[in-house]
């Protein structure tokens, strides 16, 4: 692999301690990473959905197993709103687990980080989304992905809606101590669960190279990990039960978040933040939206990233401009979003070009922290056309 920046002038640091068991039947070896701690109070935590199904019943008597009392937060629905970190706050600082468990897609593993912390520092819990200091790390947490794709298995990030406006907690004590990722358990996904938390996993690799937080090794992730999404998350999409699908896509999601949690994501998801909440739309479909647009943007300001970008997908870039480039890989983002059945456009959203103007605001005062992360610093005028391409497509 090239590097596209001399690194012998550029510092950098990379931490991802989560220990990975990764692989088809994983799960089994749930007890025994569990035999690894002491504890005799553990707390499952989940959506009320997925604590109805075969593989939540199987962790939860497995970890009943171990002879501890297991008690139980099934509250945590997609998005979920900042009000419910009371109640679970409330419930923890009551039961003081001295192990939690996220079982579920990214906002499940996210709220079981939070209960860990929440257990242990006695503030305001919508205070420590507003820069109040988490001063104490909880017990331990082990996540187990059913959706492959958020990549929260592994970071230390947990998201929440306020009052329409995401805000993300990323601080060390998050960090899962224990991540079990098993294809299989995803094999019960929707396609249009499975479409939307893959193209995740193309979005945080995307946006962790091209981020100026990048460094060889996030690169050389998220390069996987681009490889792993474009090979199989459309296979796995036609035909949820196919293991060697799930399993690419499992990986993929696991590559993208250590790379991402060490260089932060850019400007598609700040964009996505927009009007993700008031078109009620899953996460990942509606970062893809504005992925494309933004890589062709972003191009002529990458141009060894881009070269690298397009060649990790499976695209052709001999002979061409770096805006050229820019332009067949947003295409072949296009592609795999029509295959998909995702949608393209804000106008598909039902969007009204008046509408466009306040999104650029928003992003500004609300989610300008992605803005910092992107390679190429956009005007207000250039994120007015750039909405507007959304609005109309390329």
């Amino acid at each position: 692999m090239s590097i596209s920046f001399d690194i012998l002038n550029r510092a950098f640091t990379y931490y991802c301690p989560p220990r990975t068991v990764f692989g088809i039947n994983s799960i089994s070896r749930l007890p025994d990473e569990l035999n690894k701690f002491k504890f005799e109070r553990a707390l499952l935590v989940s959506g009320p959905k997925v604590s109805k199904t075969k593989e939540y019943l199987l962790v939860r008597d497995r970890v009943s197993s171990t002879g501890a009392n297991v008690s139980e937060f099934t509250m945590v629905e997609s998005e979920p709103e900042i009000s419910v970190l009371n109640p679970l706050a409330g419930f923890v600082r009551r039961l003081q687990p001295e192990i939690v468990i996220g079982i579920g897609g990214g906002s499940s593993m996210d709220f079981s980080k939070l209960a860990s912390v929440l257990s242990v520092n006695e503030k305001e819990p919508a205070s420590y989304f507003r820069g109040e200091p988490v001063s104490k790390k909880g017990p331990p947490i082990v996540t187990i992905p059913t959706l492959a794709g958020t990549g929260s298995e592994v970071t230390p990030i947990s998201v929440v809606v306020d009052n329409g406006v995401k805000l993300a907690l990323a601080n060390h004590a998050l960090y899962p101590s224990v991540t079990i990722v098993d294809p299989s358990i995803s094999c019960g996904a929707s396609p249009a669960a499975t479409a939307s938390a893959g193209i995740d996993a193309l979005c945080h690799a995307l946006e962790s190279i091209m981020s100026v937080d990048s460094n060889p090794v996030s690169d050389s992730l998220s390069l996987t990990a681009l490889g792993l999404v474009c090979s199989y998350l459309e296979r796995a999409y036609c035909n949820g039960s196919d293991l060697e699908a799930r399993t690419g896509v499992s990986a993929a999601s696991v590559l993208a978040g250590m790379a991402f949690q060490a260089t932060g994501l850019c400007l598609p998801h700040g964009i996505a933040y927009t009007y993700a909440t008031r078109c009620s739309m899953p996460h990942g479909s509606s970062v893809s939206l504005a992925e494309p647009y933004v890589v062709a943007f972003n191009a002529p300001a990458i141009p060894g990233k881009i070269r690298m970008i397009a060649s990790a997908i499976g695209v052709d870039a001999s002979g061409l401009s770096p805006t050229e480039v820019g332009f067949e890989v947003a295409s072949k983002i296009f592609d795999m979003t029509e295959t998909l059945a995702l949608p393209q456009t804000l106008e598909d959203l039902g969007i009204d070009e008046s509408e466009l103007e306040s999104m650029v605001e928003d992003l500004l005062r609300n989610h300008y922290r992605f803005v910092t992360k992107n390679p190429r610093k956009p005007s207000r005028e250039e994120l007015l056309d750039l909405y507007m391409d959304m609005h109309e497509g390329l």
